[in-house]
């Protein structure tokens, strides 16, 4: 039996098989590495990555078809990006292999880590991801609902037939275990449930929350966790990529989903660092598991660092930190400033409103504050100016902003007047 094992046992790894099928079966990709004088035989493991061209979004231009590996017919689902940074949206497609084998794999990382998505068959789990056009809610729900065997709620995210009254209502009749959403989404759950309150643990009685697809400083999860009386994770993925890293239960960073992408921090053409001086790359993906349209190197613009020191329960493995997105900076006073780092430090003050935004005028950081019942609002003015004086060192102004109303979509930590909208 061992003969027979060793037999049938792949003799070519993950990488040098996704790298092979997207050269003998992609034009771009194909031109791309005969460019680079690489050929698919020297690709065999992570290392060799760098040999190969990096793919952008300005790479593919418009034409939907440009990642297919695979002929049309086979097709059985697509999506777009939602395209919020204002670049050309992305259009990823998925064959049967792609859904229901590959893409039902479980999310496996380093052997000394423990299992990711600590979810159970039959557990019940909340699903408050979007549905439509982009894929995000559709992954989550089929790798929860076949991959676990749990059993999904498909709340959606505020669509015709999802309004958070309605979610609300079905959280707390039906009484699951865990909630998928958007950090925004589970603030503004949480606010229209009647958070903060000591009950709304004991009205919705969740387990777990799982925060995805937006900016999220450990403040920011701290005050969700609070609201809702639950531990949250963050759950690291790209609509391009799909599954890239998963907090385990310390909540110390990303765990690598290694059956399913290989990822890279590369330079970014200016130095970049985080309010700690560690020094920021571009997180780089190759995807593994999805053979209809394949990603190789595909620069995801967003910041990201390696850390390699042992988890808070001793395990060994490196974790992904992601720090968001290249343009997710504002510069103010000959300064460049993150976003992530301003939410971080703004939210550990329980006066400002979890709902601030910021617009740069000129060298002037400008921060707008909701109003909020309960809060005084000169108070909160004030304490945020001096912490943006004492921690940032540029002058800042605070201006006073209507209640938060949802919107739909993603929240904009950024308003960028000068291009006439949010960001």
């Amino acid at each position: 039996m061992r003969f027979l094992h060793e037999k049938f046992r792949p003799t070519t790894s993950a990488i040098h098989r996704i790298v092979a099928h997207t050269y003998d079966r992609n034009p771009l990709y194909r031109k791309k590495m005969q460019a680079r004088g690489v050929a698919p035989h020297q690709i065999e493991s992570a290392h060799d990555l760098e040999q190969l061209p990096f793919t952008t979004r300005e790479d593919l231009g418009t034409d939907p078809w440009a990642l297919l590996c695979v002929p049309r017919s086979t097709l059985v689902q697509a999506h777009m990006s939602t395209g919020t940074t204002g670049r050309n949206p992305l259009y990823v497609a998925y064959d049967w292999e792609d859904l229901y084998t590959r893409g039902l794999m479980p999310l496996n990382s380093d052997p000394a880590v423990p299992r990711l998505l600590r979810i159970e068959p039959g557990e019940i789990v909340f699903n408050a991801l979007p549905y439509e056009v982009s894929v995000t809610g559709l992954a989550i729900h089929r790798s929860i609902q076949d991959g676990i065997g749990a059993c999904v709620v498909p709340l959606g995210k505020g669509g015709f037939y999802s309004e958070p009254w309605k979610a609300l209502k079905m959280m707390r009749e039906i009484q699951g275990d865990h909630l998928f959403t958007t950090p925004s989404y589970a603030l503004y759950l949480a606010e229209l449930a009647g958070a903060p309150r000591e009950w709304l643990k004991e009205v919705f009685g969740l387990r777990s929350i799982w925060l995805v697809g937006e900016l999220c400083s450990d403040a920011l999860r701290r005050r969700i966790e609070r609201m809702w009386g639950a531990p949250a994770f963050l759950y690291y993925g790209t609509m391009e990529s799909g599954p890239v890293g998963v907090e385990c239960a310390e909540q110390d960073g990303y765990h690598l989903a290694t059956n399913f992408t290989a990822v890279e921090i590369v330079a970014t053409p200016v130095p970049v660092t985080d309010a700690h001086g560690m020094a920021l790359g571009e997180v780089v993906v190759t995807t593994l598991w999805r053979h209809a349209t394949p990603l190789i190197r595909y620069r995801t613009g967003d910041l990201g660092r390696w850390d390699e020191r042992p988890g808070a329960t001793g395990e060994i493995g490196r974790r992904l930190r992601v720090h968001g997105r290249l343009e997710d900076v504002v510069r103010a006073g000959g300064k460049t400033l993150h976003v992530l780092d301003i939410e971080q430090g703004l939210l550990t003050l329980p006066e400002v409103s979890a709902w601030f935004q910021l617009r740069v005028d000129g060298d002037l950081l400008k921060v707008l504050l909701p109003a909020e019942d309960g809060v005084d609002a000169e108070v909160a003015a004030r304490r945020a100016r001096q912490w943006v004086s004492d921690s940032l060192g540029v002058e800042c102004d605070v201006e006073h902003a209507p209640p938060r109303t949802y919107a739909g979509g993603k929240f904009m930590r950024v308003v960028r007047t000068s291009q006439g909208e949010a960001k």
